[in-house]
């Protein structure tokens, strides 16, 4: 517990990204009034509409003096003297998690317009609720409901059965979709412990980190406990003339990948107050998505091509070993310049390649491979930052 001279200990609203202290919550009414009173009905949150666009309509939202401790007491809607237990972010009033804490970690994915940061999202949504959650032996689950956990939702319905793709990012999408967590994992002595916490992620349109008015994401990336940055490795000048040729959108391949790399590290310099010669102290994953599309240029035996363990752990030394090849890889792609401003800017951070598909989709007509959606390796960049926060064991060199 957090003394009082050492001030108040604060976390990341899931939704806004305002820091707001869980002793110190709003609540919202449960429609439920006390004998003699009128009930509260739903309208427009004018909070929520401000800060999330997020017009559907929904109960009062209000502050309590109710205790929060061993006596505590529910509090009473100010205007029709019903009790209620849902506890809300005083800022967008968005209903938190029951294991909001001081320790929910929140992961940012960022990218360039093409990226495949969409299809990225919708893949790991599920990959979170099924493939990894076996493996881990977790309880993973979304929270609540949000336009975007809606679409992406309905993209991967429409992927599953050889559909089209999802478009571009809406910028005014701004509700996040947020996961819970909840798995046992080894402590002290090996004696076995429950850890529960919350992931957040926001789908940030492409075009918001190369632009001057950027300061959502700003308070998005701050507030983040690590950003996992996808790469379109047909970005580089070395595979443009063959992405062409296979029917990508030139329009997606403006934006080099140093240029998006160049804005995020702005942002995060930012962010943290730096000095020109201090580095950058938030992880970053990079993550060379789309990695389908270069398999017939890879031997059968490269790293690249190997599934995810099935062990319950993050394999750091096989980790290593594909950082190493994908800086190769990038490096002959020409893109020794990113290379240089991720040595000189950042302390952490690490490579990883990803196929949100499993087989490329035909560009030209943006729809999925007819075997439907084959996903590899998408979880772990995730999963590298989940183990820098110690909530999953590491193999042992």
């Amino acid at each position: 517990m957090a003394l009082p001279f050492l001030g108040t200990k604060t976390a990341p609203c899931p939704y806004c990204y305002t820091r707001i202290d869980p002793k110190n919550l709003s609540y919202r009414c449960w429609g439920q009034p006390a004998a003699g009173k009128t009930a509260c009905t739903v309208s427009e949150d004018p909070d929520r509409v401000r800060i999330l666009g997020d017009h559907e309509p929904v109960r009062k939202s209000f502050t309590s003096q109710s205790r929060q401790g061993l006596l505590a007491v529910r509090p009473a809607c100010p205007d029709c003297g019903g009790s209620t237990g849902t506890r809300v972010c005083p800022n967008c009033h968005s209903v938190l998690p029951d294991n909001f804490t001081t320790d929910s970690p929140l992961f940012g994915i960022v990218g360039v317009r093409g990226s495949g940061k969409t299809v990225m999202l919708t893949v790991l949504g599920k990959e979170l609720t099924q493939s990894v959650a076996r493996r881990f032996d977790a309880s993973i689950d979304s929270v609540g409901s949000s336009p975007l956990l809606t679409y992406l939702d309905n993209a991967r319905k429409e992927m599953d059965s050889g559909g089209l793709l999802p478009g571009q990012t809406a910028a005014a999408q701004r509700v996040p979709a947020v996961y819970t967590i909840t798995l046992r994992k080894e402590g002290l002595a090996g004696i076995k412990q429950t850890v529960s916490t919350i992931f957040s992620f926001y789908d940030t349109a492409g075009e918001n980190l190369t632009t001057p008015d950027r300061a959502r994401d700003l308070h998005y990336l701050e507030a983040s406990n690590g950003v996992i940055l996808l790469i379109d490795p047909f970005g580089f000048a070395a595979n443009r003339d063959d992405a062409l040729r296979r029917g990508v959108d030139a329009e997606s391949l403006a934006d080099e990948p140093r240029t998006i790399l160049r804005a995020l590290t702005d942002v995060l310099r930012e962010s943290e107050l730096l000095k020109p010669n201090k580095k950058i102290k938030k992880p970053v994953a990079v993550v060379l998505a789309k990695i389908d599309a270069f398999y017939d240029e890879l031997p059968p035996d490269s790293p690249i091509r190997q599934p995810s363990s099935g062990e319950p752990l993050f394999d750091e030394q096989e980790s290593k070993a594909l950082h190493d090849y994908v800086a190769g890889l990038i490096n002959k792609w020409g893109g020794d310049d990113l290379l240089r401003i991720l040595d000189h800017n950042y302390q952490t951070y690490r490579f990883f390649v990803a196929s949100a598909l499993g087989a490329e989709p035909n560009y030209r007509s943006a729809t999925v491979s007819s075997r439907g959606i084959q996903p590899h390796r998408v979880a772990e960049p995730l999963l590298w930052l989940m183990a820098r926060k110690s909530l999953v064991g590491v193999t042992k060199a």
